[in-house]
């Protein structure tokens, strides 16, 4: 279907031409239909007749890098200084400590709440002074207008895991505001780091910070062919979903971060696929006898919203993990697609253009009433739910080029959270609320963006280098 494939593949040519001819207002439906037919096949004339292993190479180097410049209008944010972990055992090198306190710098600049105070304006020495309370003098950051600081210590236990003491002090009023102490492999430590920044967001904002999550997103990895790769939203951890050299879309996450649903082409046709990324296995969705175009995994796991064509419409269907019906959830001549569930598992939103253009409607999960949510814009969709239920983003056309929209869930007028020359697409949210990353196209590459939601901030682009990347999905926190 045009829509879906111009969604992830807007740099080719063919893919906009197509997608014109599907959701163009002044087109008949059967010319929309033949479209979609005409590109199907030359997706699949496309693809390669063999297609590796899945998951095979899931450590990449490729793909995103994280960027640390503030790309877009500022907002106050509070000055803070991180010291060094004290080594106490076991980190002669610093090479561990060294890696704790990069990815706390990192989360802290990406969070868009906090302006990083150089190290080179420190005037102690971290392995010198004390860590704890009592132990270091206030005076010397708070000359440096130092507002919060962060202090902390590594070592090991007697059975050799690494244990870091993290603390947050308020620099003014001289006080401890967070204390925390994590334990575990080598392995852990940037978990470690971004769980201590979430909790520094916690003291300080009143909302848990979104790091210790993950992104999927869709990347052609500075290669030819679009493949499903997974990263932390710093940037590190990087590593590569498919390895089936064809096209793959739509990742899905369900409530953790251990179960992929994404749409793939390596059958030659589009099939809905679930892999189970700890055991690096996965099951194919059945099609319920039409084309799958894409599909959403629900918050619980247990169910998938399959966008379905049967003789010239496209529905939405209800299935269980292995592909059974449960349910239709549309029943016209339209094209429905794009589905998207509210946290709690209950609402979906969708694209529709049952009204004659493609729109963002709602509906219960149980069925029933199906409810127009936008009626600005000619052509919006790519709808997102808060994880609150109460907001949806979705992706506007404004003029020849696509904006980021957010509207409440009972409709009335959308807030534009972006305007500039790109053309930005495909916002998700992060699972605290505050964020939504999305895909822009500049420089002649597509990345991925973070932006604050509340006054529409952005805070920096999240991936580059030569691959054009697309389609991000944001996990719920890993901890949980």
């Amino acid at each position: 279907m045009a829509w879906f494939i111009c969604r992830a593949s807007n740099s080719r040519r063919q893919a906009l031409a197509v997608n014109r001819a599907w959701w163009g207002e002044k087109r008949p439906m059967n010319a929309r239909f033949s479209a979609r037919r005409a590109l199907r096949g030359l997706v699949v004339g496309m693809l390669l007749a063999s297609w590796a292993t899945l998951f095979a190479g899931f450590a990449c180097a490729v793909c995103a890098q994280i960027k640390m410049e503030i790309v877009g209008p500022g907002s106050k944010r509070f000055p803070i200084a991180v010291s060094a972990l004290k080594n106490l055992r076991g980190d002669d090198d610093h090479a561990i400590s060294g890696e704790f306190d990069e990815v706390v710098l990192r989360d802290l600049q990406l969070s868009g709440f906090f302006k990083v105070i150089p190290t080179q304006a420190y005037i102690e020495d971290a392995q010198q002074s004390g860590y704890r309370l009592g132990e270091f003098n206030f005076g010397d950051w708070s000359s440096i207008n130092a507002q919060f600081l962060v202090k902390g210590a590594m070592s090991r236990d007697q059975s050799g895991k690494l244990v870091v003491e993290a603390f947050l002090y308020d620099v003014t009023q001289q006080r401890q505001a967070l204390g925390k102490r994590y334990t575990g492999a080598r392995t852990n430590v940037a978990e470690m780091a971004r769980r201590f920044v979430d909790a520094v967001l916690q003291v300080t904002t009143g909302e848990r910070g979104p790091f210790d999550t993950k992104l999927a997103m869709v990347s052609t990895g500075g290669g030819q062919f679009k493949e499903i790769f997974m990263m932390s939203v710093d940037g590190r951890d990087i590593y590569r979903v498919t390895n089936n050299n064809t096209i793959n879309l739509f990742p899905s996450f369900g409530r953790g971060a251990n179960e992929l649903l994404y749409t793939s082409y390596k059958s030659g046709a589009p099939a809905l696929y679930l892999a189970d990324l700890s055991q690096r296995s996965e099951i194919r969705i059945r099609s319920q006898g039409g084309h799958i175009i894409d599909g959403a995994l629900s918050p619980d796991g247990r169910t998938i919203v399959a966008a379905i064509e049967r003789a010239g419409a496209t529905n939405l269907y209800l299935l269980d993990r292995s592909g059974g019906l449960v349910r239709v959830l549309t029943q016209t001549n339209s094209i429905n697609v794009g589905a998207a569930f509210s946290r709690d598992g209950r609402m979906l939103a969708f694209t529709s253009d049952r009204a004659g253009s493609p729109q963002i409607y709602v509906m219960s999960v149980d069925g029933g009433a199906v409810r127009r949510v936008t009626y600005q814009g000619n052509y919006n969709t790519t709808p997102a739910f808060a994880p609150k239920g109460d907001r949806i983003a979705y992706q506007g056309r404004n003029g020849g080029k696509f904006d980021i929209y957010v509207v409440s869930l009972n409709g009335g007028d959308p807030a534009r959270l972006t305007n500039d020359d790109a053309s930005d697409q495909q916002p998700c949210w992060s699972p605290d609320g505050r964020y939504l990353v999305y895909a822009a196209a500049r420089g002649g590459h597509s990345r991925l963006y973070l932006m604050q939601v509340d006054g529409g901030r952005a805070i920096s682009a999240l991936t580059e280098g030569n691959s054009d990347d697309s389609d991000p999905t944001w996990s719920w926190w890993l901890a949980e």
